[in-house]
């Protein structure tokens, strides 16, 4: 049942989870830590759970009675479909899908607001995000800058379509938007996301704040890195880029295809040399393999010649630093 209230809040922050508890509160706090007891009101904060079997997720969501609501799905289905389900439950005008292991930095909601009302021609608002580690430590990636000073970002269709550019907590968007141009594709698996907001780019403005507000955690346990050890991240991708000829204007649909896969093939060598270097062979071979299947642009294909020679020095590396490198 969805919940009821006397007036409609400016924010619904929509949390999905499944099984996984260990970031929850993390997330939670650094939404309500952004809030004072008299703007409450303004406010929907939501875990919508998967039908987790781990009953510790609405533990924790129960110490913080009267500030943030649960709801189990009845049954378990795919990771898009809850997002959806966060989208039906939204009753703000604005909508926040916050995942379970993300965190926001001060003033993103005010930052973000502070967009939404300065052209009702935007449907979305976004901020510059960094990844941080298992433990909440900051790592190097910050994403691109898109602009100095807070504003729209132009010529944001031929940006987004070669590239998702931003990590889902940096993102948000007016509950109308997700009513006109529907929900995320479950079809696109692990891109559901990019194509959104290509979607969304088409059809409107889109509002950047250049303040890093937004924390992408990186680890072990997120769909991420079970894609990207398979090289299933460029197959999604790909089927994206195929979206392009009914999503596109038709003076940039060729154009912007070529350079979308070109960009596939360029992003699965760095992740390919990236997982070479710790010595995971497996996500090497499947990711060059996808590249290849991707693009046969010479400036990648290039590129690709140069891992067998990478590999061996890989090898060499790892076997002298285990012979001078003493044991502790």
């Amino acid at each position: 049942m969805t919940p009821e209230t006397n007036r409609r809040p400016i924010w619904s922050i929509m949390i999905p989870t499944y099984e996984r508890s260990r970031y929850l509160s993390a997330a939670i706090e650094s939404v309500l830590a952004q809030i004072s007891e008299r703007e409450f009101n303004r406010f929907q904060i939501e875990v919508v759970d998967n039908c987790s079997t781990n009953k510790a997720i609405e533990s924790i969501v129960s110490q913080y009675k009267g500030k943030v609501s649960f709801y189990c799905q009845p049954k378990t289905v795919d990771i898009y479909t809850n997002w959806n389900t966060c989208i039906e439950r939204a009753l703000g005008i604005y909508i926040h899908i916050l995942h379970d292991d993300d965190i926001v930095g001060t003033e993103f909601y005010h930052r973000m607001e502070i967009g939404f009302n300065t052209n009702s021609a935007i449907g979305a608002a976004c901020c510059r995000h960094q990844h941080i580690d298992e433990i909440g430590r900051r790592l190097k990636y910050i994403s691109r800058l898109h602009r100095k000073k807070a504003g729209i970002i132009p010529n944001f269709i031929e940006k987004i379509a070669i590239s998702s550019l931003f990590d889902p907590p940096a993102v948000t968007v007016k509950k109308e938007v997700y009513e006109k141009l529907g929900k995320f594709n479950s079809q696109m698996e692990s891109s559901a996301d990019h194509e959104m907001w290509i979607r969304i780019a088409v059809n409107y403005k889109v509002w950047f704040e250049p303040q890093v507000l937004a924390f992408y955690r990186v680890h072990n346990n997120t769909i991420t890195s079970t894609v990207l050890s398979s090289g299933y991240n460029l197959v999604c991708a790909r089927r994206v880029i195929k979206t392009f000829d009914r999503l596109l204007p038709s003076h940039l649909c060729w154009k912007l295809t070529k350079q979308a896969l070109e960009e596939c093939g360029k992003y699965g060598i760095k992740l390919a040399f990236r997982a070479l270097s710790k010595g995971d062979l497996k996500t090497t071979f499947n990711q060059i393999r996808e590249v290849l299947r991707s693009t046969h642009s010479l400036k990648v294909l290039s590129v690709i010649l140069l891992v067998p020679w990478l590999a061996i020095l890989a090898f060499l590396w790892r076997a002298l630093r285990k012979i001078f490198v003493p044991i502790a």
